[in-house]
């Protein structure tokens, strides 16, 4: 299968791409589906770290929810807990 060159936006597939890059995952997005003030593309904005923001989430905390990158949550057992949580003895 060959590879197409598409010049549609790669979250909501809208033709009329006005291109605009995220600067975390590099994905070609219209500027409906672009975040101006921090350079994010929709989906790494709703996946960002809660705590930094810099990362994307990798997993949720299993007693507040918030989702937090590997930097930001530690593992006990099956459950990931992350600093905030922590660090209050939830």
């Amino acid at each position: 299968m060959l590879f197409t060159f598409s010049t549609a936006c790669e979250i909501c597939e809208d033709e009329d791409l006005q291109e605009s890059r995220c600067k975390m995952c590099g994905a070609r997005v219209c500027k409906n589906c672009f975040v101006e003030s921090n350079g994010l593309c929709l989906n790494c904005e709703e996946a960002k770290c809660y705590l930094c923001g810099d990362y994307l989430s990798s997993r949720a905390c299993n007693v507040c929810g918030k989702l937090v990158c590997e930097d930001h949550g530690t593992k006990k057992d099956e459950a990931t807990i992350c600093d905030e949580c922590r660090l209050s003895d939830k």
